[in-house]
């Protein structure tokens, strides 16, 4: 008769093949958790990296804007020269077109020469209102106060104004200047047309009086006057201005 072996040897046989299929399906489990777990991390990273481009697009475009419009409306006879070339690199398509006729019909840098005018630019806030990697607008509120001759307070406007910005290249670009005045920013706010109990109305918008209903005559009151500016002189130009 054959030697079929001792009952441990066969004993310890089999539980040697279950361990070794068990051991198996283990290591199979572990490396499709591991591909799993790589494929995550590579999926938050794609993400973070994203929004990471998103923020950096954002930040980026709102400092190139923050240049440009203080290099654009900001000037002294000394660098006005150099500030309108800057200018020219910054702007593409409507907004070229419209910035060319403005220093072409003001004559700007010869004027400016010429007049001894100075224009500076305080940025008084500027933010991102949309953004893609590829694109932007930007809202700033500026303070120009320009002078002339040295000594002579031309004028102090306070102005808000988008710039649409593309980037081109790796860099951001104006394409359209837009110029918020009281009645497109009013135009863009919906109008309460009723007070509510205890307010007090602000002086000088008066609400719309619905249909049917009427609205007592109030006297008219004595608003004072807000001084006009000194007609500009004969022979010189007025100030290009957002």
């Amino acid at each position: 008769m054959g030697d079929l072996g001792m009952p441990g040897e066969q004993n310890l046989a089999g539980r040697l093949g279950v361990d070794t299929k068990a051991g198996r399906i283990t290591a199979a489990v572990l490396a499709v958790l591991l591909v799993a777990s790589a494929v995550s991390a590579i999926v938050l990273g794609v993400r973070y990296l994203g929004v990471r481009a998103d923020e950096k697009a954002r930040d980026s475009a709102l400092s190139a804007a923050r240049d440009y419009v203080t290099t654009m409306f900001g000037y002294t006879p000394k660098d006005v020269a150099a500030h309108v070339e800057r200018s020219k690199k910054a702007v593409t398509g409507d907004a070229k077109a419209q910035y060319d006729k403005i220093i072409a019909d003001t004559d700007l840098v010869a004027e400016v020469g010429k007049q001894k005018i100075v224009s500076e630019v305080i940025i008084q806030d500027a933010g991102v209102v949309t953004s893609t990697r590829d694109s932007a607008t930007v809202l700033l509120f500026i303070n120009q106060s320009v002078t002339r001759g040295g000594n002579e307070l031309v004028q102090i406007n306070p102005s808000r104004l988008t710039y649409s910005m593309t980037k081109d290249d790796g860099r951001w670009l104006i394409n359209g200047i837009d110029v918020i005045t009281d009645d497109s920013f009013r135009g863009k706010v919906e109008v309460t047309t009723s007070v509510p109990s205890g307010a007090t109305p602000i002086p000088g918008l008066s609400p719309t009086p619905t249909p049917g209903s009427t609205t007592p005559t109030q006297p008219a009151a004595t608003q004072p006057v807000a001084p006009t500016p000194p007609a500009t002189p004969t022979g010189e130009i007025p100030v290009p201005t957002p």
